[in-house]
């Protein structure tokens, strides 16, 4: 498999866990409920009756069952991971680092946007102040107040910039999507992606 059938793999991998914690955390699931209805004790014509609780899920598989698969997933994961970081070692990039820093330039980018976006403007604001007038009474009165503002940047120097993180992040992206699919990763996968998780547990 490649890297990026490996990504799908480890997904996939991701999600037989969480489904099989979701039964496992669900109490109904993983105990069993016995009710003993008494009824002679206050009606001596009634019959006693002991009655199963059903259980949640309508499942072939039992909690062990799902403990000892997920087990098995846990494995299988640890292994894809070693075999993953193996054929990462070997890239011409560091696909790791590419991709953190991929993503700390479009931050900025989206940051430079913001910026390129600002215009300077003028508009008009209400201000007001107290005097007294001719009784001696203290009033409130308005005025108007002339507001500018510049901006205290080149925004061609901030294009420039979009411009070119832009260029290097679409560069590197491209570079990351072809490593994806010509790298290769020594590892045989246990279960195919299009699996169900039924057939996978009880396998």
């Amino acid at each position: 498999m490649n890297l990026k059938e490996s990504y799908r793999y480890a997904n996939y991998l991701d999600r037989l866990l969480e489904t099989a914690s979701m039964y496992l955390t669900h109490l109904e699931f993983i105990t069993t409920t016995k009710q003993m209805h008494i009824r002679s004790k206050a009606n001596s014509e009634a019959a006693d009756e002991t009655l199963i609780l059903p259980k949640p899920y309508d499942v072939d598989f039992t909690p062990m069952q799902l403990i000892d698969f997920s087990v098995k997933v846990i494995a299988e994961k640890e292994l894809l991971a070693e075999a993953i970081a193996a054929a990462k070692s070997k890239t011409e990039i560091n696909i790791d680092n590419a991709i953190s820093m991929n993503k700390k330039k479009q931050s900025f980018i989206n940051v430079l946007n913001n910026m390129a976006n600002t215009k300077a403007n003028t508009k008009t604001v209400q201000g007001y102040g107290y005097k007294f007038n001719a009784e001696g009474n203290q009033i409130k009165y308005y005025y108007d107040i002339e507001e500018t503002t510049t901006i205290d940047f080149d925004r061609n120097d901030v294009k420039a910039l979009i411009k070119k993180y832009s260029r290097n992040c679409d560069d590197i992206s491209a570079k990351l999507d072809a490593i994806e699919i010509n790298t290769i990763v020594d590892f045989t996968p246990k279960w195919d992606v299009n699996d169900s998780f039924e057939d996978v547990v009880i396998d």
